[in-house]
């Protein structure tokens, strides 16, 4: 399941990153710092609820119990070329499988939400699966980013596993694979790029923007994780405290939301903020500089599942929730506008042409457009037989909308002030529900897309001809 994508704009990304080699004391530290951290927060949470705990440790145990089989006659072979006959056992060395795998393999064992399983070895040349000598030279120069490459974050639930799986794509050397991951102990929720900075500087260094992640997690926290640093382990700041969501109240400072992280929005003027929206209804306005939620804004009655700030104001937020309506407000003053919808909005945009109007897609398949200086909507586009998941404005191309829904399809709209007429649409079925969209911040026509299923697509609008016609994109060679 992928829940979140974001890109990431040519010529931001290092060069050359830096990969990070941890000799295996390092790593035995890592590891034994994180279940340090894994047991406070589990005794922290026992006396919440020591009757729950309680049923689900007898049902990992029943899970975890594996009947003998019953015994059998054992069946034998006969080698090419030899009379002797031995026991498939002896064959094929059965009885020492398990000891190579939990005797001669010196690679440390990872648990948590994304590790349970994995054997994690401090370099390449360490782990006894890479057998060919240069496989380690060839993985290190795949590192390589030209200033002609995009990158792509997903956020990715697979099984028992999270990562987020970083792309790249080059428009010109038609170049798309996964560049690096990055496993997790919690599940993802949403994706926010930014360059600042976060957290305490060392005395007498100065902030420097970068390249970093924003991970907001099911647990009620923020981790940033440096994009420019490979194979790193843990991130470079986190936001909140990793506590089981509750029903308690946010609250300024280090603490943060007390449920789910649902949607982030990082302020391109105010470089310093983030606006993090939770399962807590409520919404935090973070300082990078401090690590710490400096303002509550308890605007809404339910989840807070999108957020946007204005591409030229400020201070000005707009913001989508579970209880049908759609906010704009002033962080100065905490004066607000509200818009009441057909039912619960699930993903916001500002239109990129235009500085008083926005999207919002709702969960009864509507896409509503609103001019944020009147009380009603300006039009409401009947999009989608489900609801719409996902929308996503242009900034190359005037007029351009893109929606994305739980019904399978991704649709393709150019906007007037007064209507929207559908121009391309494409059913994406390995996919069984979309979940996100985002639209190239290069590449004016190209979409990432991520869904329950199918990992990430890619879909080119460009290569449709009723898009380009619509907006007289001449075809290639003519």
């Amino acid at each position: 399941m992928i829940p979140s994508v974001c890109w990431i704009e040519r010529g931001v990304a290092a060069t050359d990153p830096h990969v990070l080699q941890l000799d295996q004391e390092e790593l035995n530290a890592l590891i034994q710092k994180t279940e340090d951290q894994l047991a406070i927060i589990e005794d922290g949470n026992e006396s919440e609820d020591d009757g729950e705990e309680e049923e689900d440790a007898e049902s990992e145990m029943a899970l975890l119990k594996i009947a003998d089989p019953p015994k059998s006659e054992t069946p034998k072979t006969k080698p090419v070329g030899g009379d002797t006959e031995m026991t498939t056992e002896e064959e094929f060395k059965m009885d020492d499988y398990d000891k190579d795998e939990n005797e001669e393999i010196d690679g440390t064992k990872m648990f948590g939400a994304g590790l349970t399983g994995a054997t994690y070895f401090a370099t390449l040349d360490e782990d006894p699966y890479i057998t060919l000598p240069s496989a380690a030279k060839d993985e290190e120069d795949t590192y390589e980013v030209k200033p002609t490459d995009n990158l792509i974050c997903v956020a990715k639930l697979e099984g028992d596993t999270s990562s987020i799986e970083i792309h790249l794509w080059n428009e010109e050397e038609e170049d798309f694979y996964v560049h690096h991951d990055i496993l997790l102990d919690k599940f993802p929720l949403s994706l926010e790029w930014l360059s600042y900075d976060a957290g305490e500087q060392e005395e007498g260094s100065e902030r420097t923007p970068g390249n970093y992640l924003a991970v907001g997690h099911m647990s009620p926290q923020i981790e940033i994780w440096d994009l420019d640093i490979i194979n790193s382990s843990e991130p470079i700041v986190t936001l909140g405290e990793r506590v089981k969501p509750s029903k308690k109240k946010p609250k300024i400072g280090k603490k943060g939301h007390s449920d789910a992280v649902m949607c982030m929005s990082w302020s391109r003027q105010n470089t310093n903020i983030l606006a993090s929206g939770g399962a807590d209804n409520t919404i935090l306005l973070w300082d990078l500089e401090t690590a710490s939620a400096k303002e509550v804004l308890p605007n809404h009655k339910d989840k807070v599942q999108s957020l946007a700030w204005h591409l030229a104001e400020s201070t000005t937020l707009l913001t989508g929730s579970y209880d049908n309506t759609c906010h704009v407000i002033d962080c100065r003053t905490k004066n607000s506008k509200t818009w009441t919808f057909d039912g619960e909005v699930e993903c916001v945009s500002w239109t990129a042409t235009s500085p008083f109007s926005f999207v919002a897609g709702t969960s009864e398949g509507s896409a509503v457009c609103v001019d944020i200086r009147q009380t009603k909507p300006l039009f409401t586009i009947a999009a989608h037989d489900s609801e719409v998941s996902g929308v996503a404005m242009s900034r190359h191309m005037p007029g351009l909308l893109v929606t994305c829904s739980a019904d399978k399809t991704v649709k393709a709209w150019k906007v007037t002030e007064s209507s929207a007429s559908c121009v391309a649409t494409r059913e994406f079925g390995d996919c069984v529900s979309l979940h996100t969209i985002a639209l190239c911040p290069d590449y004016g026509t190209m979409l990432a897309i991520g869904g329950l299923q199918g990992g990430l697509q890619l879909w080119d609008l460009a290569t449709n001809r009723e898009f380009r016609e619509a907006f007289s994109i001449p075809t290639q060679g003519s």
